[in-house]
């Protein structure tokens, strides 16, 4: 079976994709803001099993924020995000880690009344918590029920 393998900037630590990720979405809240040093998030979503960590001992493990759902995977020598596990069953990987794989068009932008700047796209926006939990359900639902094809 053929893997892609993304990796932080330093290629210290990566993951190890086997499947093509069906989901995609962007985060501007500020704990993103803070974790990826960019103006928001670029994020692609498989379901966990599907990607794993290259290299489990240079994975420093985080919560940006308690309570919260999402378990942050960072390189434990450069602090770049690697993975992150959204309640134990998705998987959630830097879009700008992966290089050679065709990547899903963006589903939405989420926190966007905390930008850092405007996107003049076409890719919905959605301000507050509430919203943005509600338009991430049918995609995250979708990763769940049609997960991505094997990488081949």
């Amino acid at each position: 079976m053929t893997e892609i393998i993304a990796s932080c900037g330093c290629r210290q630590a990566g993951t190890i994709l086997s499947a093509t990720p069906r989901v995609r979405f962007r985060c501007h809240c500020t704990k993103c803001q803070a974790v990826y040093r960019a103006p928001y998030a670029d994020a692609l979503v498989l379901r966990r099993g599907q990607a794993r960590p290259a290299n489990q001992g240079m994975i420093k493990w985080v919560r940006t924020k308690r309570p919260s759902p999402l378990v942050r995977g960072l390189c434990s020598k450069c602090n770049e995000p690697v993975l992150a596990y959204l309640y134990g069953v998705l998987t959630i990987i830097p879009t700008r880690t992966v290089s050679g794989l065709k990547k899903p068009p963006i589903d939405c932008d989420i926190y966007y009344r905390t930008r850092a700047s405007n996107l003049d796209d076409e890719i919905p926006k959605h301000d507050g918590m509430l919203s943005s939990h509600i338009a991430l359900a049918l995609p995250l639902t979708r990763v769940l029920a049609m997960p991505g094809r094997k990488v081949s």
